[in-house]
């Protein structure tokens, strides 16, 4: 197997939380409506705002440094590839729900779900409350 080291350019990376951020909009940053939506399969409530977003443990930069030690088993044709990967955190800050949306190379994405399991999360708030958010992580990485 060829180990290739990943540069990440976060220029195109990008954590979605499918929210809208009502406080700052209103000027309210004390309190945010908290928009949910019921999942149709687990029949949870997924929050779609909310005043701080799930985050891992040890933040962004520890994760990202966790997500540039993946290997690939053959070169891709460009010099660049994408994948998006998305993940329900739970009120409890656990993991579900978690696919792979985009992978041009392969198997770099189920990679990068077992990096993001192997974190502990904290979930997202609203108003105080611990709540459940779908997390979206779409990222470039250059070959080097």
């Amino acid at each position: 197997m060829l180990k290739l080291t990943l540069l990440f350019a976060f220029l195109l990376t990008a954590f979605n939380n499918n929210s809208i951020d009502h406080a700052v909009m209103n000027n309210n940053p004390s309190h945010t409506d908290c928009t949910q939506k019921k999942d149709l399969i687990t029949g949870k409530m997924i929050y779609t705002s909310f005043d701080e977003p799930a985050t891992n443990q040890g933040g962004r930069a520890k994760l990202y440094k966790a997500l540039s030690n993946v290997t690939l088993e053959t070169i891709p044709n460009s010099a660049s590839t994408q994948f998006t990967i998305s993940f329900l955190v739970d009120a409890d800050g656990r993991i579900s729900r978690e696919r792979v949306v985009r992978d041009e190379v392969g198997k770099i994405g189920e990679q990068m779900l077992k990096i993001i399991k192997s974190f502990k999360w904290a979930p997202a708030t609203c108003n105080g409350k611990k709540v459940a958010t779908l997390t979206t992580l779409s990222t470039r990485m250059c070959l080097q």
